[in-house]
């Protein structure tokens, strides 16, 4: 599940209790928190993908493991 998804999730989950609640203050604060949901989804679908890098290519985790057996392969 992407992290597009988990924020639609919320905002669907957020929607129902605001449409289930009978306080008009409740209903808009929960109707803007999901429309906040909905934002964070449509922004973590615009950002580009970073192609992941491998783990051990970050200089610090070079330079903590220098000298292990896996680079003296």
């Amino acid at each position: 599940m992407t992290k597009q998804d988990d924020y639609l999730d919320s905002a669907a989950e957020t929607f129902d209790l605001a449409t289930r609640t009978s306080n008009s203050a409740d209903k808009s604060h929960l109707l803007n928190l999901a429309e906040k949901w909905l934002d964070l989804a449509d922004r973590s679908h615009r950002q580009p993908k970073r192609a992941a890098r491998p783990f051990g290519e970050h200089p610090l985790v070079k330079r903590a493991f220098r000298g292990t057996p896996a680079d003296r392969e």
